[in-house]
């Protein structure tokens, strides 16, 4: 009996157990047909390298789409006498099946060639291939490469630019850039490159994560530090034109510190070069280098969360409204910190220990964090070239939602853009905005889009931006832009508050015209100018002046007006509560001259620093170390580490909004500037653009990537035999010439206005005569220069002769330094 009851004992446990298990599995099979759960895929696409006599360089990364010459800015491959391009193909598994490539002028309007490649040779996973480039090239002249890979079904598409140069400097330079990070790892070996410095008693050295051509022997070597360099370095050959070349190194550091451990730090370093006669020159010189955080218990200090080696504005933090969860993006990762249960989390990161690093580390991608909830619930977006995962290969902007209570990372949606991922950045920067009713509100290669993230569906708010016609209010939740293409000529100024989803509209009394001109705090600036009030500079019109400015709350009620007799405004902009007007009074019909400068200091409360939550304090040994400020005291020996258990794209959509992009509106040129080896900005403006990149000895590019100014590529003598000849490429282009424009003929004139003498000579050196305007209203032409004199030339009298440079800088000064310049594109 004892031994029946318990069988029956043990059959009915049994039962309840696979009861329990029953149910138990009935609902996590019922919540896997309802959630679609995977991981992030490794990375895939193969990297393929061009040489350099015998130096692999230009690690040139996949796209799965074509890109037309939006990623040619990112390398440039100098081609041997025999114009035979040597490529490399890091092929990691993937079987290639064909290789071809085709070249084009920048403009893409030309294709010079498209070849098949029909020989190439694999062993080992290493693909190699010469690309047997046809001699119809022009020398010296920058054309766009594109390689396609077929691999099976799918083509994957690769971009560098190419030149077919008349020297072998471009080796010399990547040589030089190579030995010089190298050997700036060790003191003694170091001491070899103190004649390329220009160390200056007032540089900061105050931070690793910063070092110049300025900074001192001891911060340029590491400031002592035991360092070693890990891995093969990544060399980019960024731009190359015979004389002047631009040079970016990644590598990572090995730091060895003092208390046994040991520290990794991403690190670029960024070289502008110049070939002047018997060697190189060092123009410029600037190191970036940022720690990586792994979040491991040497982290944590008090109430300090350490990030180690970085710079101002490259670590992001946002607080979730009680303080309980900080969320921080550092080093291209996501991170957040539960200060109640002391665990930190890896939202998201593209870095692979399955990978080498080449792939899922390539530093062409940001993050930024749009809200933080009490809950533990991230949004955030991840913009720029996608490593890895789903969206591979692809440039655009993603939106996630990390969820705590699941440990889930769902995706929301994905826009694709053919743009580089540094104009993503500046676009996302501007305006990425989630209001309270679950709409996401981001521009986009000129276009604004509301995004319901319920249901994914999009709508168009504005269309066809260009710069100057529209701003955005300090914290994101106010946009106001102008109706039509014209910066000056606009006689409606649409306003919208994303957080009420309200618009209004301002509009002037008739023959008005409305110009955006800002933001202070959430405060909108706006201006009224008469549409007969054209200000015209040697029959080109420079603007049309305002005869009052009005700065307006949310409801629209005017707070300031700024209108005085007599007196108009042509430029405003305001910074840090501060508004500053450049004034001018009106000389005759359609003629001004400037006056002075007023400043209007507001009483609005401007957002707190992008730093707060930030800090950083001196260390003996690595100087600058930043953290993140948190509120209570963190053992490091308690913090646990995790990752999202999985990624949910149950809900996710690709948002096709580039069937509702439109064309650029108008014809104005916009310029785009660079430097240190980075986009910078863009404007209408080219003065604007090239004061943008001057300090950083960098150069300005139209949208088709030709150059159109250099700081350093200028020859210290220049001198045009036949200025007449030259200047009819141009001359009959000037009765009709309104602005910056290219022309059909590959001609592109540009509106030097406001350059300096010093900065204009730079287009002399390209073969066209720059035109000055003079006191009588006519023009001279600058033909030559060498270290002492300009050159000048009368077409009415057709006579030659010289000016000292300083005298002929406040000559020109004092005519408004009015110039027209030219170059030739193809």
């Amino acid at each position: 009996m004892k031994k029946t009851l318990q069988k029956v004992g043990i059959l009915v446990l049994i039962f309840i157990i696979a009861v329990v298990v029953y149910f138990i599995s009935a609902r996590n099979v019922m919540e896997k047909e309802t959630t679609v759960y995977t991981s992030m895929d490794e990375p895939t696409l193969p990297v393929i390298y061009t040489e350099l006599s015998g130096i692999q360089i230009n690690g040139l990364h996949g796209y799965m789409r074509d890109m037309g010459n939006q990623a040619a800015r990112d390398s440039i491959s100098v081609l041997p006498e025999n114009r035979d391009l040597h490529i490399r193909i890091v092929e990691y598994g993937t079987t290639i099946t064909g290789i071809s490539y085709e070249i084009r002028n920048l403009s893409m309007d030309r294709l010079v060639e498209r070849t098949e490649v029909e020989n190439w040779s694999s062993l080992n996973g290493i693909t190699n291939a010469t690309l047997p480039i046809q001699n119809i090239l022009t020398k010296n002249k920058t054309y766009l490469l594109k390689l396609i890979l077929r691999t099976g079904e799918k083509e994957i598409f690769y971009y560098t630019r190419i030149t077919w140069p008349d020297n072998s400097y471009a080796a010399d330079m990547i040589r030089l850039a190579d030995e010089f990070s190298r050997k700036s790892m060790d003191y003694n070996q170091a001491r070899e490159l103190t004649s390329y410095l220009e160390t200056n008693n007032t540089e900061d050295n105050s931070s690793l994560g910063h070092v110049t051509i300025k900074s001192s022997f001891h911060h340029l070597t590491w400031d002592g530090l035991s360092v070693e360099m890990q891995g093969k370095p990544q060399i980019t050959f960024q731009e190359f034109d015979g004389i002047m070349g631009r040079i970016q190194v990644n590598y990572k550091v090995l730091i060895s510190q003092e208390d046994g451990t040991k520290a990794l730090v991403d690190t670029e370093d960024n070289f502008s070069m110049k070939w002047n006669e018997k060697r190189i020159y060092m123009m410029n010189f600037e190191r970036n280098a940022n720690e990586i955080f792994t979040g491991d218990k040497e982290s944590y200090s008090g109430k300090r969360i350490l990030l180690g080696i970085s710079g101002d504005n490259r670590v992001h933090i946002m607080k979730s409204s009680g303080s309980r969860y900080l969320a921080f993006q550092v080093n291209g990762d996501l991170w957040c910190y539960d200060q109640k249960d002391k665990e930190m989390i890896r939202i998201f990161t593209f870095e692979s220990n399955q990978d080498d690093g080449v792939r899922s580390s390539y530093k062409k991608h940001d993050i930024k964090i749009m809200s933080v909830g009490e809950d533990g619930t991230v949004d955030f977006l991840v913009y720029g070239y996608m490593n890895r995962g789903k969206y591979e290969g692809r440039t655009g902007v993603v939106y996630y939602r990390y969820m705590a209570d699941s440990s889930t990372l769902q995706e929301q949606f994905f826009i694709p853009a053919a743009e580089s991922f540094e104009q993503i950045r500046e676009d996302v920067n501007r305006l990425s905005y989630l209001a309270p009713n679950n709409m996401m509100y981001l521009m986009l290669q000129g276009n604004v889009y509301g995004i319901e993230l319920t249901s994914n569906e999009f709508i168009v708010i504005a269309q066809g931006l260009t710069e100057g016609s529209f701003a955005v209010s300090n914290d994101g939740s106010r946009f106001a832009w102008q109706e039509g293409p014209s910066l000056y000529e606009s006689e409606r100024v649409h306003v919208m508050d994303f957080n009420t989803a309200g618009k209004q509209e301002i509009e002037g009394a008739e023959d008005d015209y409305v110009r955006v001109l800002g933001f202070v705090g959430n405060d909108l600036i706006y201006g009224l100018s008469r549409s007969k009030d054209v200000w015209l500079t040697n029959g080109r019109m420079k603007g049309i002046p305002m005869y009052a400015m009005y700065i307006v709350d949310n409801q629209m009620q005017v707070e300031d007006e700024y209108k005085r007799d007599g007196i108009y405004l042509s430029d405003v902009s305001a910074k840090d509560g501060r508004i500053h007007l450049k004034r001018l009074v009106k000389l005759s019909e359609n003629q001004y001259v400037y006056q002075d400068e007023d400043t209007i200091v507001c009483n609005q409360k401007i957002d707190e620093s992008s730093m707060k939550g930030i800090g950083w304090y001196a260390s003996g040994e690595k100087g600058k170390v930043y953290f993140v400020q948190t509120d209570v005291d963190i053992e490091g020996d308690s913090v646990k580490v995790s990752a999202p258990k999985a990624f949910s794209y149950e809900n996710t959509s690709i948002l096709d909004v580039e069937s509702a992009q439109t064309a650029q509106a108008d014809s104005e040129m916009i310029f785009y500037a660079y430097g240190n080896g980075h986009y910078i900005g863009s404007s209408r403006s080219f003065v604007t653009a090239m004061e943008m990149a001057y300090d950083q000895m960098g150069y300005v590019t139209d949208r088709n990537q030709h150059i159109v100014w250099d700081r350093i590529d200028r020859k210290n003598v220049a001198a045009i035999k036949s200025p007449a000849d030259e200047a009819s490429k141009i001359i009959k282009y000037l009765d009709s010439f309104s602005g910056s424009k290219q022309y059909e003929d590959g001609v592109i004139l540009i509106d030097g206005g406001g350059c300096t003498l010093n900065q204009v000579l730079y287009y002399i050196g390209k073969g066209i005569p720059v035109i000055a305007y003079v006191e009588s209203g006519g023009y001279v032409m600058l033909t030559g220069y060498d270290s002492y004199n300009i050159s000048l030339y009368d077409p009415e009298t057709q006579k030659t002769w010289k000016m000292g440079l300083n005298d002929g800088g406040e000559y020109f000064r004092a005519l408004q330094n009015d110039f027209i310049c030219a170059l030739s594109v193809e």
